[in-house]
């Protein structure tokens, strides 16, 4: 559908926040924030359907955005043959130290 790249991803420059309840029931809201306020945690009252009542919710801590498809090393060996031969010398060595796969 699209013929760049650039174009899949957000222009917005609003950061993503999560926002996880204080009670710990694990319900969390999404919402964003100005990148003039990055440094201040943001915590809001909102109602938590778990509990039945309003309560604090905290922003979360996130990781940073991966760009692209991550490879793991095994399916990548597996799909491209690349670096397949220390994958199979790692297995012996362990076959001879256990004596079973």
């Amino acid at each position: 559908m699209f013929k760049s790249p650039v174009l899949l991803f957000d222009k917005s420059k609003r950061l993503a926040v999560k926002l996880a309840s204080s009670v710990g029931t694990g319900f969390a809201y999404w919402t964003e924030k100005s990148p003039l306020k990055k440094d201040i945690r943001m915590a809001l009252r909102k109602y938590d359907p778990l509990v039945n009542r309003h309560v604090m919710f905290y922003e979360v801590a996130l990781g940073k955005p991966r760009r692209g498809k991550a490879r793991r090393p095994q399916q990548f060996a597996r799909w491209t043959g690349i670096g397949i031969e220390d994958m199979v010398k790692k297995v012996a060595r362990q076959h001879e130290k256990q004596g079973y796969f």
